[in-house]
């Protein structure tokens, strides 16, 4: 039996909801970066946060899907594979928006350019935002997997197994 976490109809909705994840992610990110001062940054968490909403969404609409609705592990990891996606996607799209904002990316910009009043280099800056896509992404992503994969259960007493695929082992007969 294949398993059916990974065969085509869900792999295009992993990409699909990590599309929306990272589009949703990237509106706050491109307010930021048109407005670039360190009084703007906490635009950066209220993309992590529209991630999270989307994760949720996906995950809570994995609890009412026939396979998924029994296996609390199939749900967990169905989320954590749309937030990868979604993380990736964000990734492309944060040095996208980075290269047509300051189209000098890897040269030498004077500090003040970058930031007003501030001391960051355009690289510097694409890391800060590289770091908060990466590792809040993930960790908002995975906590809400977590969270709905488990206290979203209907019956929380009893859990099927993942079933992943079985090899048919031929008999060895040891008197041959």
């Amino acid at each position: 039996m294949k398993n059916p976490l990974y065969d085509r109809k869900h792999i295009t909705e992993y990409i699909l909801f990590g599309t929306i994840a990272a589009i949703l992610y990237m509106i706050p990110i491109v307010i930021f970066l048109s407005n670039h001062t360190y009084e703007n940054l906490y635009y950066l968490y209220i993309g992590c946060i529209l991630f999270m909403g989307v994760i949720f969404y996906y995950v809570y609409r994995l609890l009412y899907q026939r396979y998924n609705e029994k296996r609390a592990v199939s749900m967990l990891i169905g989320g954590v594979l749309a937030t990868i996606s979604g993380v990736i996607i964000s990734c492309i799209s944060i040095v996208v928006a980075m290269i047509i904002t300051f189209p000098n990316l890897f040269s030498t910009i004077p500090a003040g350019q970058v930031i007003e009043g501030g001391t960051a280099q355009p690289r510097q800056l694409l890391l800060m935002i590289l770091g908060t896509a990466i590792f809040g992404n993930i960790a908002v992503g995975s906590f809400i997997s977590i969270v709905v994969s488990y206290a979203g259960k209907r019956d929380q007493t009893v859990d099927k197994p993942v079933q992943l695929e079985t090899e048919i082992k031929p008999e060895r007969n040891p008197g041959a």
